[in-house]
């Protein structure tokens, strides 16, 4: 766009500025930078002259187009923060339809502008509120979060509310992502989660395939009957990461007031049924699980026993267990897996792993059902123990190697979650993962003696037939069975073993020597203690039993 373009958008007549700007959209469409208008003042007449048009009543035939070119612009941060003004901000939020409304627990008047310019100014708020912390400033000292709040309440009555819904959305997820003021007033203020539940709801509701006949369903087989499209999904993947925000500095040890748990006793339903719904594709439906378990993460545990509700007469899952409902939880389990398909190397290991991992982990620790269901398909009875652990496909298997990855946090999770599935017990973590995988968690935790864990309800550790056979055989340290070997002594003569014993006494005292590895013992703690010479072993005590 050169210096006579602007001229001409600064005037009025609306088929030349309409062609401008209709060009200037279809060879621009893909582009985020625009360097060009830093020359001559170009990208400050050119803003001026496109708000100056949004500002005149007249030029409503090219509000659209106007928005479009500012929603291109805005997508590049040169010069952002010093062009955007109040009045600017206030002029986008007017054209969002989010000044129409009369007081924040009264319904909007939904006098609105036309779909296509409320849809180009929401998408316009968008890009300006992620790029410009002025412009995120300037909502603040706005009323658009009342304004945004107040349409939570008033979709029904918008006749295009599926258009608009998914950046109404966003717009909310970015600004309590970046400005904790406005997070503050939406969460306590204006009661924004409750608001945010019920339109979850809805969109569950309004996903039900017309087939089915949801007269004489049930809840649970209501919500196995909801089959989300892309732009549900993507709605309510908005919403999730919304209430994420909203709940994220909420610890799960400090206390929840009667507010809070009235929020989560109607969250955790809508949770578990969107766990249920189905979705055009796999790729959809892992986006969609990923982000209830990142909201998950800031849920306290005592919430968790909702996600697997007791199932009532006539009512039936696919998974069940001790009669209640596992469907979510399997659902979650399903998403484990899915990530650890797609983490094949340490780089992106945290980010696709800890979510779900602390989910289980919470999961498995406050509910006891939960934990019963969760060890059943995670460490099911061994029978094959002629391979270690870690090699395999099945889901112990994974999570064996990832017993032993350079990343802590993972590694730490991961061996958290198994120790609670064991029950915090010593010998059957070493039983289903080999002391070689379990002995950083264990020399962590204190328990390299002989510590034992809190307590837990009794129940039988069934062993298979095919593992007592096996288990004279095994290894602990490697947690398998090994092939006879042949005595490395045998054909030596006394010299030569003496020869090859002094060989391994000086590669040890060489690496020790080197630092390479450091002489220690198990303390009292149950922790390893270093020592300064090897020779301090011979003062403690043979301990066969550790």
């Amino acid at each position: 766009m050169n210096d006579e373009d602007i001229q001409i958008l600064n005037g009025n007549n609306y088929s030349q500025v309409s062609q401008i700007l209709d060009d200037f959209l279809k060879t621009n469409d893909d582009v985020f930078t625009f360097p060009y208008l830093s020359e001559n003042n170009r990208r400050v007449s050119l803003w001026a002259a496109l708000f100056q048009h949004l500002q005149n009543k007249s030029s409503e035939p090219i509000h659209t187009l106007c928005l479009a070119t500012i929603r291109l612009l805005s997508r590049d941060k040169n010069e952002l923060e010093s062009l955007i003004c109040e009045k600017w901000v206030l002029t986008l939020i007017e054209r969002a339809g989010l000044f129409n409304f009369v007081d924040p627990e009264d319904t909007m008047d939904i006098n609105m502008p036309a779909k296509e310019v409320v849809m180009e100014a929401l998408k316009c708020l968008c890009n300006i509120a992620f790029n410009s912390e002025v412009a995120r400033a300037l909502c603040a000292h706005s009323s658009i979060a009342q304004g945004l709040v107040a349409r939570l309440r008033s979709y029904k009555e918008i006749p295009f509310k599926d258009d608009i819904m998914l950046f109404d959305m966003k717009l909310l997820f970015i600004l309590t992502a970046l400005r904790p003021d406005i997070k503050t007033k939406i969460k306590d203020e204006l009661h924004g989660m409750d608001y945010l539940v019920s339109c979850m709801n809805e969109l569950v509701l309004a996903s039900h395939e017309p087939q089915q006949d949801v007269a004489g369903c049930t809840d649970i087989e209501m919500s196995h009957n909801c089959l989300l499209q892309d732009h549900q999904q993507a709605i309510a993947c908005e919403i999730l990461k919304t209430q994420f925000n909203l709940t994220l500095h909420t610890g799960s040890s400090d206390p929840v007031s009667e507010e809070e748990e009235v929020i989560y006793l109607k969250l955790m339903p809508s949770l578990t049924a969107l766990l249920y719904a189905r979705t055009t594709s796999q790729e959809k439906l892992m986006e969609l699980h990923s982000n209830i378990a990142n909201l998950l993460t800031s849920v306290p545990p005592v919430f968790y026993q909702f996600l697997t509700p007791e199932l009532n007469e006539g009512e039936s899952a696919q998974y069940v267990y001790d009669g209640h409902n596992m469907d979510a939880l399997q659902s979650l389990l399903q998403l484990l897996l899915y990530r650890l398909s797609i983490t094949e190397t340490t780089k992106n290991q945290y980010e696709n792993l800890s979510p779900i991992l602390t989910v289980l982990n919470k999961s498995a620790r406050s509910c006891r059902v939960q934990r019963k269901f969760l060890r059943q398909e995670v460490l099911p009875p061994l029978r094959d123990v002629s391979r270690p652990p870690e090699q395999g496909d099945t889901l112990r298997n994974q999570l064996c190697r990832l017993l032993t990855t350079p990343i802590t946090s993972v590694r730490d999770l991961v061996a958290e979650f198994l120790f609670i599935l064991c029950k915090e017990k010593v010998g059957r973590m070493v039983k289903y993962t080999g002391f070689g995988n379990a002995a950083g968690h264990l020399a962590q935790k204190g328990l390299m003696g002989e510590g034992r864990g809190p307590a837990y309800s009794s129940s039988s550790d069934s062993d298979t037939e095919e593992y007592r056979e096996a288990e004279p055989h095994i290894d602990p340290v490697v947690g398998c069975t090994r092939p006879p070997r042949n005595n490395p002594w045998e054909g030596m003569t006394d010299e030569q073993k003496e020869y090859e014993a002094m060989k391994l006494v000086n590669l040890f005292d060489k690496m020790l020597s080197q630092g390479v590895v450091k002489p220690a013992r198990v303390g009292p703690d149950g922790r390893p203690q270093t020592l300064d010479h090897v020779m301090e072993l011979r003062e403690q005590p043979h301990r066969s039993n550790s």
